[in-house]
């Protein structure tokens, strides 16, 4: 990749070329996050809980370890020369940049802060709102990783979509790009929004009954509703077209520029939550096929890819719904799968396994490892896949425990995650087969101090820490 420069706010906000963007129906149920803290939404369907007993660029692919060399610091002309985890900026490796969103301790659920902090540095994070009296979250990054948007609410609750240049500068302020108004996005907030590898921002529009239908930003002019159903839209590699899942319809996909969506073909009607790689038309989705247990409010989800570029093809099992060891005398030890997510040439895919317990009398409840025997109740696992065809091509390996959110790096040799409301960051073994042998060197963990500091999972994928683009 060619030396990337960064640019200031206004250049790295509008970096954008109007594509279009997908359609769909109502939203999916969002994946676990802080257990007791959501709130109803989603065309009105109560998302699950989770993080139970938990405190609250494309390469066209991952990049092989062979092709970094340079450390830290060290003089650069181009990105693929820095080591793991590193970017060649102002003609020097320098560390990527994860962006999450922080809140306060405790059940309160605002202020909020979007921030960013480099990926392997004791600091404090930095705000990247410049109005330290707004509420502002959900923050994705632009294609070129110069440039991060996120959510702003301000004092009078108006809620718009802001865009900030990295690095920042003392004269520099946020870009406007849309308002929530009835007038503009007509939306009060801007769920599941995806930037990069696009350079249009899609997201899905809420109202107070609802959050369904696809809307874009191509840079330029006004916000746009691109269909009426659907969330959780995720980019394809060419940016141009996209994945999205539609209540009774299952998975779609649509071109941008195009007037109608097709159907991904293979899938059932109860897919949802569809996620692109970075490298080829694989498709990672979760559904629950019918599966429910009514009493922890959650489909019980199984996690599946298919290959949306084939005219046929058949979805691969990776990690399901299931019965945990042996029932004892009281009841049955279960899981089922939330929070998934591609390493970015699609060689593995990271999930949580979500534990409950189910009495033979009663209702079944979350774990949160006191009321389970010690079993925890959200653990991230990671698993090898074929990336040219989706299947599992190793066993599913345990990687935290009381964990949730993972998200790999760009270059495929770090996982990041939320685990005792902290950023954790873990440098991975790829070619690992067990694991006791996947995680490599010393856990990095940012253990801020301040009550505002507390990272949030309670809004599922708008929650996950974002990498800068590579």
């Amino acid at each position: 990749m060619a030396k990337r420069y960064v640019v200031g706010a206004l250049m790295g906000a509008l970096m954008l070329v109007v594509t279009g963007c997908p359609s769909g129906d109502d939203n999916p149920v969002p994946p676990p996050g802080d257990a007791g803290t959501q709130q109803p939404d989603d065309a009105g369907t109560t998302p699950p809980p989770g993080d139970a007993g938990t405190q609250q660029p494309d390469d066209g692919g991952t990049q092989q370890p062979g092709d970094m060399t340079l450390n830290e610091g060290e003089a650069c002309t181009t990105t693929a020369s820095c080591m793991a985890g590193l970017y060649c900026a102002e003609s020097k490796c320098a560390p990527l940049h994860i962006a999450v969103t922080v809140g306060p301790v405790g059940s309160a659920q605002t202020p909020s802060y979007a921030v960013v902090v480099p990926f392997n540095k004791a600091v404090s994070p930095t705000r990247l709102s410049e109005d330290s009296a707004t509420t502002n979250k959900f923050p994705r990054w632009n294609p070129a990783g110069s440039a991060v948007a996120f959510v702003e609410i301000a004092a009078d609750n108006t809620v718009s979509l802001v865009s900030r240049g990295i690095p920042f500068s003392a004269a520099q302020a946020a870009t406007p790009l849309a308002t929530g108004a009835a007038d503009a996005a007509n939306t009060t907030d801007f769920r599941y929004m995806e930037w990069e590898p696009s350079s249009t921002i899609a997201w899905s529009q809420s109202s107070a009954t609802a959050t369904t239908g696809i809307w874009t930003y191509g840079g330029s002019g006004p916000a746009v509703s691109t269909t009426q159903t659907g969330v959780f839209p995720s980019w394809a590699s060419d940016g141009a077209s996209f994945v999205y899942s539609a209540n009774g319809l299952g998975l779609l996909k649509r071109v941008l520029g195009e007037t109608s969506s097709s159907s991904v073909s293979g899938v059932s009607t109860t897919a949802e939550q569809p996620l692109h790689n970075k490298a080829n038309g694989v498709v990672l989705y979760l559904d629950a096929k019918g599966q429910e247990e009514a009493s922890i409010l959650t489909p019980l989800t199984g996690l599946y890819t298919i290959n949306t570029a084939a005219a046929a093809s058949t979805p691969n099992e990776i990690a399901l719904a299931r019965d945990e060891g042996a029932a004892s005398a009281t009841g049955q030890l279960k899981s089922y799968i939330a929070n998934h997510t591609w390493a970015p040439g699609g060689t593995h895919v990271a999930y949580v396994r979500v534990f409950y317990f189910k009495p033979l009398v009663g209702d079944a409840y979350l774990c949160s490892g006191a009321n389970c025997g010690g079993q925890q109740g959200n653990v991230v696992y990671v698993r090898r896949i074929d990336p040219a065809t989706g299947a599992p091509a190793g066993d599913e390996l345990k990687f935290a425990d009381e964990a949730t959110l993972p998200s790999f790096s760009p270059d495929g040799q770090f996982l990041a995650y939320v685990s005792g409301a902290q950023l954790k960051v873990q440098k991975i073994d790829p070619a690992a087969t067990t694991a006791e042998t996947i995680k490599v060197g010393t856990l990095i963990s940012h253990n801020w101090s301040g009550e505002n500091h507390r990272v949030l999972s309670n809004r599922g994928d708008d929650h996950r820490p974002r990498w800068q683009p590579r």
